[in-house]
């Protein structure tokens, strides 16, 4: 990531970014950290715990929990890899639930640098870019829980 000062450059490199989440009240009481994230901000990975906390009374995850899960990365990766030029917010989101979440909870993200490129391009050239990601959760035995779909809406800050 691209940043304007040595202290944003410490921060947001991505291990320290895997801690900060961790430790961030709404994800950590959720029971969200982030497993993997690659150098480069191209690949990631969520797991989410299934805790009694975390369940609703069927003892399934909370769908509150699980939507809190897909807004984790997508917007990070997309954001470091478009460096400080650019202002990555999420638009709209919706989630679909398909089964029961139980035990640990997985997805992953992937953002190839050609996309973010792509990206890149229309919103230095049009002031502004939407993109549609989806992701799904899946539980130990792949099956899919939740998915998600965000809206995420990019801008040029030399747009103005």
């Amino acid at each position: 990531m691209t940043t304007k000062t040595p202290f944003h450059r410490w921060l947001f490199a991505p291990a320290r970014f895997r801690l900060l989440v961790g430790l961030y009240p709404p994800l950590l009481g959720a029971g969200v950290r982030v497993a993997y994230m690659a150098d480069d901000w191209t690949d990631g990975a969520i797991s989410m715990r299934v805790y009694p906390w975390t369940s609703n009374l069927h003892g399934a995850a909370f769908g509150g929990a699980l939507f809190s899960a897909t807004d984790v990365l997508y917007g990070m990766m997309l954001a470091a890899q478009l460096g400080r030029d650019y202002e990555v917010w999420t638009k709209a989101a919706t989630i679909e639930f398909h089964s029961p979440g139980r035990g640990t909870l997985r997805l992953r993200v992937q953002l190839p640098p050609e996309e973010a490129e792509r990206i890149r391009t229309v919103a230095a050239r049009d002031g502004i870019a939407e993109v549609v990601h989806r992701v799904e959760i899946v539980d130990s035995g792949a099956a899919v829980v939740a998915s998600a779909q965000h809206t995420m809406r990019v801008r040029s800050r030399s747009a103005g």
